[in-house]
Protein backbone atom coordinates (compact mmCIF):
# COMPACT_ATOMS: atom_id res chain seq x y z
CA UNK A 1 0.00 0.00 0.00
CA UNK A 2 1.02 3.20 -0.48
CA UNK A 3 1.52 5.65 2.18
CA UNK A 4 -0.54 8.36 2.46
CA UNK A 5 0.74 11.52 1.27
CA UNK A 6 1.51 14.08 3.50
CA UNK A 7 -0.92 17.15 3.73
CA UNK A 8 0.63 20.16 2.69
CA UNK A 9 -0.20 23.37 4.46
CA UNK A 10 0.30 26.58 1.81
CA UNK A 11 2.00 29.10 3.46
CA UNK A 12 -0.16 32.13 3.62
CA UNK A 13 1.73 35.67 3.23
CA UNK A 14 2.07 37.62 6.14
CA UNK A 15 0.37 40.75 4.73
CA UNK A 16 -2.76 38.90 4.13
CA UNK A 17 -3.10 37.37 7.62
CA UNK A 18 -2.66 40.96 9.18
CA UNK A 19 -4.77 42.87 7.17
CA UNK A 20 -7.42 42.78 9.86
CA UNK A 21 -4.90 43.66 12.92
CA UNK A 22 -3.42 46.56 10.24
CA UNK A 23 -6.90 47.65 9.25
CA UNK A 24 -7.71 47.91 13.20
CA UNK A 25 -4.79 49.22 14.27
CA UNK A 26 -5.09 52.18 11.31
CA UNK A 27 -8.50 53.08 12.44
CA UNK A 28 -7.55 53.49 16.16
CA UNK A 29 -5.15 55.19 14.82
CA UNK A 30 -6.99 57.64 13.11
CA UNK A 31 -9.72 57.92 15.91
CA UNK A 32 -7.25 59.11 18.75
CA UNK A 33 -5.59 61.33 16.14
CA UNK A 34 -9.06 62.95 15.51
CA UNK A 35 -9.86 62.92 19.48
CA UNK A 36 -6.40 64.92 19.85
CA UNK A 37 -7.34 67.50 17.40
CA UNK A 38 -10.61 67.67 19.28
CA UNK A 39 -9.74 68.15 22.23
CA UNK A 40 -6.50 70.31 20.86
CA UNK A 41 -6.59 74.32 21.57
CA UNK A 42 -7.95 75.89 18.30
CA UNK A 43 -5.32 78.82 16.77
CA UNK A 44 -7.33 81.45 15.25
CA UNK A 45 -6.34 82.72 11.85
CA UNK A 46 -6.44 85.85 13.33
CA UNK A 47 -3.63 84.91 16.05
CA UNK A 48 -0.43 84.34 13.62
CA UNK A 49 2.67 82.58 15.83
CA UNK A 50 4.74 85.80 17.68
CA UNK A 51 7.30 86.30 14.99
CA UNK A 52 10.61 88.53 14.81
CA UNK A 53 8.90 91.09 12.46
CA UNK A 54 6.20 91.35 15.29
CA UNK A 55 8.44 91.14 18.38
CA UNK A 56 10.58 94.32 16.48
CA UNK A 57 7.63 96.29 15.99
CA UNK A 58 6.34 95.89 19.47
CA UNK A 59 9.76 97.05 20.23
CA UNK A 60 9.76 99.87 18.05
CA UNK A 61 6.14 100.99 19.34
CA UNK A 62 7.53 101.45 22.93
CA UNK A 63 10.17 103.57 22.06
CA UNK A 64 8.30 105.88 19.61
CA UNK A 65 4.88 106.23 21.52
CA UNK A 66 5.20 104.56 25.38
CA UNK A 67 8.46 105.91 26.57
CA UNK A 68 7.57 109.88 25.07
CA UNK A 69 4.23 109.30 27.24
CA UNK A 70 5.36 108.40 29.77
CA UNK A 71 8.18 111.01 29.62
CA UNK A 72 5.59 113.33 29.59
CA UNK A 73 3.53 112.15 32.38
CA UNK A 74 6.74 112.14 34.39
CA UNK A 75 6.86 115.83 33.54
CA UNK A 76 3.66 116.37 34.57
CA UNK A 77 4.46 114.98 38.17
CA UNK A 78 7.40 116.98 38.51
CA UNK A 79 5.12 120.06 38.24
CA UNK A 80 3.15 118.16 41.35
CA UNK A 81 5.96 117.71 43.52
CA UNK A 82 8.21 121.15 43.02
CA UNK A 83 8.11 124.86 42.09
CA UNK A 84 10.82 126.95 40.08
CA UNK A 85 12.88 129.52 42.08
CA UNK A 86 11.62 133.29 40.98
CA UNK A 87 13.36 136.04 40.98
CA UNK A 88 12.55 138.77 44.06
CA UNK A 89 11.01 141.55 43.24
CA UNK A 90 13.06 144.43 43.80
CA UNK A 91 12.47 148.14 44.70
CA UNK A 92 12.40 149.45 40.84
CA UNK A 93 14.23 152.70 41.43
CA UNK A 94 16.60 153.82 38.30
CA UNK A 95 14.20 151.14 36.09
CA UNK A 96 15.52 149.52 33.22
CA UNK A 97 14.92 150.75 29.59
CA UNK A 98 12.68 148.09 26.99
CA UNK A 99 12.22 148.70 23.46
CA UNK A 100 8.85 146.44 22.80
CA UNK A 101 9.36 145.23 18.80
CA UNK A 102 6.06 144.31 17.39
CA UNK A 103 6.49 142.45 14.06
CA UNK A 104 3.57 143.55 12.12
CA UNK A 105 2.34 142.18 8.31
CA UNK A 106 -0.86 143.60 7.15
CA UNK A 107 -2.51 144.18 10.63
CA UNK A 108 -4.14 146.76 10.19
CA UNK A 109 -7.10 145.39 11.98
CA UNK A 110 -5.40 144.84 15.38
CA UNK A 111 -2.43 146.83 15.67
CA UNK A 112 -3.78 149.72 17.28
CA UNK A 113 -5.62 147.56 20.15
CA UNK A 114 -1.95 146.14 20.55
CA UNK A 115 -0.71 149.76 20.97
CA UNK A 116 -2.85 150.66 23.26
CA UNK A 117 -2.16 147.73 25.63
CA UNK A 118 1.63 147.75 25.38
CA UNK A 119 1.29 151.83 26.38
CA UNK A 120 -0.67 151.09 29.23
CA UNK A 121 1.89 148.26 30.81
CA UNK A 122 2.74 149.44 34.49
CA UNK A 123 6.45 150.67 34.11
CA UNK A 124 7.72 154.19 34.00
CA UNK A 125 6.44 155.55 30.89
CA UNK A 126 9.55 157.23 29.74
CA UNK A 127 11.66 153.77 30.12
CA UNK A 128 9.26 151.83 27.62
CA UNK A 129 9.34 152.95 23.69
CA UNK A 130 6.97 150.81 21.09
CA UNK A 131 8.43 150.30 18.18
CA UNK A 132 5.95 148.68 15.32
CA UNK A 133 7.68 147.33 12.17
CA UNK A 134 5.47 147.30 9.45
CA UNK A 135 6.64 144.84 6.89
CA UNK A 136 5.69 144.49 3.55
CA UNK A 137 2.42 145.79 4.15
CA UNK A 138 -0.56 146.78 1.41
CA UNK A 139 -2.95 147.91 4.22
CA UNK A 140 -3.14 150.44 6.72
CA UNK A 141 -0.85 148.66 9.10
CA UNK A 142 1.82 151.79 10.12
CA UNK A 143 -0.82 154.00 9.82
CA UNK A 144 -2.93 152.66 12.49
CA UNK A 145 -0.40 151.98 14.82
CA UNK A 146 1.55 155.41 14.43
CA UNK A 147 -1.84 156.87 15.15
CA UNK A 148 -2.06 154.96 18.34
CA UNK A 149 1.18 156.02 19.65
CA UNK A 150 3.88 153.55 18.18
CA UNK A 151 7.15 154.16 16.61
CA UNK A 152 6.60 152.89 13.41
CA UNK A 153 8.99 151.78 10.94
CA UNK A 154 8.05 150.95 7.23
CA UNK A 155 10.48 147.93 5.81
CA UNK A 156 9.69 147.20 2.01
CA UNK A 157 11.73 144.07 0.70
CA UNK A 158 10.72 142.07 -1.35
CA UNK A 159 14.26 139.69 -1.82
CA UNK A 160 14.24 139.82 2.19
CA UNK A 161 10.94 138.60 3.46
CA UNK A 162 9.61 137.27 7.07
CA UNK A 163 9.49 137.93 10.60
CA UNK A 164 12.93 136.69 10.91
CA UNK A 165 13.85 139.61 8.54
CA UNK A 166 11.93 142.38 9.73
CA UNK A 167 13.19 141.34 13.18
CA UNK A 168 16.99 142.13 12.40
CA UNK A 169 15.83 144.85 10.49
CA UNK A 170 13.61 146.32 13.22
CA UNK A 171 16.65 145.48 16.07
CA UNK A 172 19.70 147.69 14.10
CA UNK A 173 16.99 150.69 13.50
CA UNK A 174 16.18 150.69 17.74
CA UNK A 175 20.02 150.33 18.38
CA UNK A 176 20.81 153.16 16.04
CA UNK A 177 18.03 155.49 17.87
CA UNK A 178 18.53 154.13 21.61
CA UNK A 179 21.60 152.77 21.67
CA UNK A 180 21.30 152.61 25.90
CA UNK A 181 18.11 150.30 25.52
CA UNK A 182 18.45 147.37 28.04
CA UNK A 183 16.36 144.68 26.75
CA UNK A 184 13.73 143.98 23.94
CA UNK A 185 10.86 142.32 23.97
CA UNK A 186 9.22 140.97 20.95
CA UNK A 187 5.97 140.29 20.99
CA UNK A 188 2.81 139.30 17.96
CA UNK A 189 0.36 142.08 16.67
CA UNK A 190 -2.32 140.23 18.49
CA UNK A 191 -0.21 139.74 21.75
CA UNK A 192 -2.42 140.80 25.02
CA UNK A 193 0.64 140.90 27.78
CA UNK A 194 0.02 141.11 31.73
CA UNK A 195 0.05 144.36 33.61
CA UNK A 196 3.19 143.86 35.40
CA UNK A 197 4.93 142.19 32.31
CA UNK A 198 7.81 144.55 32.06
CA UNK A 199 8.88 144.41 35.57
CA UNK A 200 8.73 140.44 35.57
CA UNK A 201 11.19 141.17 33.20
CA UNK A 202 13.14 143.72 35.08
CA UNK A 203 13.39 141.22 38.01
CA UNK A 204 14.62 138.36 36.02
CA UNK A 205 17.69 140.42 33.75
CA UNK A 206 18.45 142.07 37.17
CA UNK A 207 18.78 138.46 38.82
CA UNK A 208 20.46 137.70 36.06
CA UNK A 209 18.72 136.00 33.57
CA UNK A 210 19.46 137.33 29.89
CA UNK A 211 16.84 135.78 27.75
CA UNK A 212 13.75 135.13 29.36
CA UNK A 213 9.77 133.80 27.92
CA UNK A 214 6.24 134.59 29.00
CA UNK A 215 3.97 132.16 30.16
CA UNK A 216 2.44 131.84 26.03
CA UNK A 217 -1.52 131.10 26.77
CA UNK A 218 -4.56 131.36 24.58
CA UNK A 219 -6.86 134.51 25.23
CA UNK A 220 -10.01 132.77 24.87
CA UNK A 221 -12.37 134.84 22.79
CA UNK A 222 -15.17 132.52 21.75
CA UNK A 223 -16.40 129.15 23.80
CA UNK A 224 -15.62 127.04 20.60
CA UNK A 225 -14.72 123.59 20.89
CA UNK A 226 -11.11 124.09 18.74
CA UNK A 227 -10.17 127.06 20.55
CA UNK A 228 -10.53 125.07 24.01
CA UNK A 229 -8.46 122.38 22.23
CA UNK A 230 -5.80 124.90 21.64
CA UNK A 231 -5.95 126.12 25.18
CA UNK A 232 -5.33 122.94 26.54
CA UNK A 233 -2.58 122.54 24.17
CA UNK A 234 -0.81 125.85 24.92
CA UNK A 235 -1.06 124.98 28.83
CA UNK A 236 0.63 121.55 28.05
CA UNK A 237 3.07 122.82 25.67
CA UNK A 238 3.98 126.34 26.70
CA UNK A 239 3.04 126.40 30.46
CA UNK A 240 3.37 122.49 31.85
CA UNK A 241 6.90 121.46 29.92
CA UNK A 242 9.02 124.67 30.01
CA UNK A 243 7.58 124.53 34.00
CA UNK A 244 8.74 120.92 34.30
CA UNK A 245 12.19 122.02 32.62
CA UNK A 246 13.15 124.68 34.62
CA UNK A 247 12.19 122.70 37.82
CA UNK A 248 14.11 119.85 36.64
CA UNK A 249 17.50 122.81 36.07
CA UNK A 250 16.65 122.99 32.50
CA UNK A 251 15.88 125.69 29.78
CA UNK A 252 12.36 126.82 29.09
CA UNK A 253 11.89 127.21 25.28
CA UNK A 254 10.87 130.47 22.48
CA UNK A 255 8.07 130.60 21.82
CA UNK A 256 7.51 133.35 19.45
CA UNK A 257 5.88 136.05 21.28
CA UNK A 258 6.30 137.32 24.93
CA UNK A 259 10.21 136.84 24.69
CA UNK A 260 12.73 139.06 26.23
CA UNK A 261 16.47 139.40 25.53
CA UNK A 262 19.32 141.48 27.40
CA UNK A 263 20.97 144.07 24.52
CA UNK A 264 23.89 142.02 24.66
CA UNK A 265 22.14 138.96 23.30
CA UNK A 266 19.99 141.16 20.86
CA UNK A 267 23.06 142.46 19.61
CA UNK A 268 24.99 139.39 19.04
CA UNK A 269 22.12 136.88 17.91
CA UNK A 270 20.32 137.28 14.56
CA UNK A 271 17.35 135.99 13.86
CA UNK A 272 17.12 133.45 11.07
CA UNK A 273 15.63 134.78 7.93
CA UNK A 274 15.39 131.49 5.92
CA UNK A 275 13.56 129.53 8.72
CA UNK A 276 9.72 130.09 9.19
CA UNK A 277 10.28 128.66 12.75
CA UNK A 278 12.92 131.70 13.43
CA UNK A 279 12.33 130.98 17.44
CA UNK A 280 13.03 127.19 17.48
CA UNK A 281 16.18 128.33 15.64
CA UNK A 282 17.19 131.04 18.00
CA UNK A 283 16.48 128.94 20.70
CA UNK A 284 18.40 125.89 19.18
CA UNK A 285 21.66 127.89 19.19
CA UNK A 286 21.25 129.96 22.86
CA UNK A 287 21.10 126.26 23.98
CA UNK A 288 23.85 124.96 22.20
CA UNK A 289 26.26 128.06 23.07
CA UNK A 290 25.66 127.61 26.81
CA UNK A 291 22.52 130.01 27.03
CA UNK A 292 19.07 129.05 29.24
CA UNK A 293 15.68 130.30 28.84
CA UNK A 294 14.68 131.54 32.05
CA UNK A 295 10.40 131.04 32.18
CA UNK A 296 8.53 133.94 34.14
CA UNK A 297 5.76 132.55 35.52
CA UNK A 298 4.83 135.78 36.70
CA UNK A 299 4.64 137.29 33.53
CA UNK A 300 1.88 136.20 30.87
CA UNK A 301 1.40 137.13 26.65
CA UNK A 302 -1.85 135.28 25.34
CA UNK A 303 -3.14 135.40 21.69
CA UNK A 304 -5.87 134.60 19.64
CA UNK A 305 -6.04 131.65 17.83
CA UNK A 306 -8.23 130.68 14.89
CA UNK A 307 -11.91 128.59 15.73
CA UNK A 308 -11.97 126.75 12.37
CA UNK A 309 -9.47 123.89 11.23
CA UNK A 310 -9.66 125.37 8.12
CA UNK A 311 -7.91 128.40 9.37
CA UNK A 312 -5.48 127.14 11.65
CA UNK A 313 -4.26 125.03 9.36
CA UNK A 314 -1.00 127.25 7.61
CA UNK A 315 -0.19 127.94 11.26
CA UNK A 316 -0.16 124.78 12.76
CA UNK A 317 1.76 123.29 10.04
CA UNK A 318 4.29 126.00 10.70
CA UNK A 319 4.84 125.48 13.66
CA UNK A 320 5.16 121.69 13.37
CA UNK A 321 7.89 122.08 11.00
CA UNK A 322 10.28 122.74 13.89
CA UNK A 323 9.96 118.82 14.15
CA UNK A 324 11.43 118.48 10.74
CA UNK A 325 13.44 121.27 10.57
CA UNK A 326 15.52 120.57 13.45
CA UNK A 327 14.87 116.85 13.88
CA UNK A 328 18.94 116.13 13.70
CA UNK A 329 19.80 118.98 15.25
CA UNK A 330 17.37 118.21 18.25
CA UNK A 331 18.99 114.40 18.09
CA UNK A 332 22.54 115.65 18.58
CA UNK A 333 21.32 118.11 21.16
CA UNK A 334 19.73 115.54 23.38
CA UNK A 335 22.57 112.93 23.46
CA UNK A 336 25.00 115.97 24.23
CA UNK A 337 22.81 116.88 27.34
CA UNK A 338 22.70 113.59 28.15
CA UNK A 339 26.64 113.00 27.56
CA UNK A 340 27.53 115.91 29.16
CA UNK A 341 24.66 116.11 31.81
CA UNK A 342 23.33 119.13 30.54
CA UNK A 343 19.98 119.38 31.23
CA UNK A 344 18.91 122.59 28.95
CA UNK A 345 20.91 120.64 25.99
CA UNK A 346 18.86 117.54 27.11
CA UNK A 347 15.35 118.60 27.30
CA UNK A 348 15.43 121.28 24.62
CA UNK A 349 16.65 118.08 21.81
CA UNK A 350 13.64 116.18 23.29
CA UNK A 351 11.44 118.82 22.81
CA UNK A 352 12.16 118.34 19.72
CA UNK A 353 11.96 114.82 19.89
CA UNK A 354 8.94 114.01 21.04
CA UNK A 355 5.56 113.41 18.61
CA UNK A 356 2.80 115.25 19.27
CA UNK A 357 0.58 114.26 22.04
CA UNK A 358 -2.59 113.67 19.63
CA UNK A 359 -0.21 111.31 17.32
CA UNK A 360 0.99 109.48 20.48
CA UNK A 361 -2.80 108.82 21.67
CA UNK A 362 -3.58 107.82 18.42
CA UNK A 363 -1.04 105.52 17.93
CA UNK A 364 -1.91 104.28 21.76
CA UNK A 365 -5.61 103.35 20.84
CA UNK A 366 -4.51 101.47 17.41
CA UNK A 367 -2.22 99.27 19.27
CA UNK A 368 -5.03 98.41 21.90
CA UNK A 369 -7.10 97.16 19.04
CA UNK A 370 -4.12 95.80 16.93
CA UNK A 371 -2.91 94.07 20.00
CA UNK A 372 -6.51 92.12 20.44
CA UNK A 373 -6.64 91.61 16.84
CA UNK A 374 -3.27 89.88 15.89
CA UNK A 375 -3.47 88.22 19.74
CA UNK A 376 -0.14 90.32 20.99
CA UNK A 377 -1.25 90.96 24.55
CA UNK A 378 2.49 93.19 24.79
CA UNK A 379 1.43 95.64 22.16
CA UNK A 380 -1.90 96.22 23.78
CA UNK A 381 -0.31 96.83 27.30
CA UNK A 382 2.17 99.20 25.56
CA UNK A 383 -0.73 101.30 24.45
CA UNK A 384 -3.13 101.29 27.54
CA UNK A 385 -0.21 102.35 29.45
CA UNK A 386 1.13 105.18 26.57
CA UNK A 387 -2.84 106.21 26.90
CA UNK A 388 -3.03 106.31 30.98
CA UNK A 389 0.19 108.34 30.83
CA UNK A 390 -1.37 110.57 28.29
CA UNK A 391 -4.61 111.01 30.54
CA UNK A 392 -2.35 112.09 33.39
CA UNK A 393 -0.10 114.27 31.72
CA UNK A 394 -3.27 116.36 29.92
CA UNK A 395 -5.04 116.61 33.24
CA UNK A 396 -1.95 118.11 35.11
CA UNK A 397 -2.00 120.77 32.22
CA UNK A 398 -5.56 121.59 32.62
CA UNK A 399 -5.13 121.67 36.38
CA UNK A 400 -2.15 124.24 35.76
CA UNK A 401 -4.84 126.28 33.62
CA UNK A 402 -7.82 125.84 35.98
CA UNK A 403 -10.15 124.71 33.38
CA UNK A 404 -13.15 123.92 34.10
CA UNK A 405 -14.57 119.99 34.08
CA UNK A 406 -17.45 120.75 31.46
CA UNK A 407 -14.77 122.27 29.52
CA UNK A 408 -13.04 119.22 29.55
CA UNK A 409 -15.66 116.83 28.92
CA UNK A 410 -16.16 119.35 25.67
CA UNK A 411 -12.68 119.07 24.83
CA UNK A 412 -12.90 115.25 25.03
CA UNK A 413 -15.90 114.97 22.93
CA UNK A 414 -14.00 116.77 20.16
CA UNK A 415 -10.76 114.80 20.73
CA UNK A 416 -11.51 112.31 17.84
CA UNK A 417 -11.80 115.01 14.87
CA UNK A 418 -8.67 117.06 16.42
CA UNK A 419 -6.69 114.09 16.12
CA UNK A 420 -7.67 113.19 12.97
CA UNK A 421 -6.76 117.25 11.81
CA UNK A 422 -3.28 116.96 13.55
CA UNK A 423 -2.38 113.82 11.77
CA UNK A 424 -3.29 116.07 8.70
CA UNK A 425 -1.03 118.46 9.48
CA UNK A 426 1.72 116.38 10.54
CA UNK A 427 1.86 114.87 7.32
CA UNK A 428 1.78 118.10 5.53
CA UNK A 429 4.55 119.04 7.53
CA UNK A 430 6.46 115.88 7.27
CA UNK A 431 6.00 116.27 3.13
CA UNK A 432 7.52 120.39 3.08
CA UNK A 433 4.76 122.48 3.34
CA UNK A 434 5.24 125.45 5.48
CA UNK A 435 8.05 126.00 4.01
CA UNK A 436 7.86 129.52 2.72
CA UNK A 437 6.44 133.51 3.28
CA UNK A 438 5.63 135.23 6.40
CA UNK A 439 1.97 134.84 6.29
CA UNK A 440 -0.56 136.22 9.07
CA UNK A 441 -3.04 133.85 10.63
CA UNK A 442 -6.88 134.16 10.35
CA UNK A 443 -8.02 135.02 14.07
CA UNK A 444 -11.03 133.91 15.96
CA UNK A 445 -12.51 137.06 15.37
CA UNK A 446 -12.77 137.06 11.46
CA UNK A 447 -14.30 133.97 11.08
Amino acid sequence: MCAAAPHRHHAVPANLLNTDTVSCHSRDSRAKSRRHRAHAPRRSALSPPVTPLLNAGIGLFAVVITLPALYLAFLGAVTLVARPKTPASRHRTGSLGFAILVPAHNEAELVGGTVDRLLRLRHPADRVSVHVVADNCTDDTAAVARQHGACVHERTDARRRGKGAALNWLADQVFSEIPRVDAFVVVDADSELSNDFVGVMSDHLRAGDQTIQALHLVAVSEDRPLIRIRELAFHLGNHLRPLAHTILGGSSGLHGTGMCFAADIARRYRWSESSVVEDGELFLRLVRDGHRVALATGATVRQTVPASFAGAGAQAVRWERVRFDHFVAGARLAAQGARRRNPSALFAGLSILVPPTAVLATAGGLAIVMGALVGSAALAVLGAVALVALVGYAARGAALGGMAPRVLLRILLWAPPYAIWKLYVVALAATGTGRGEWARSTRAAQL
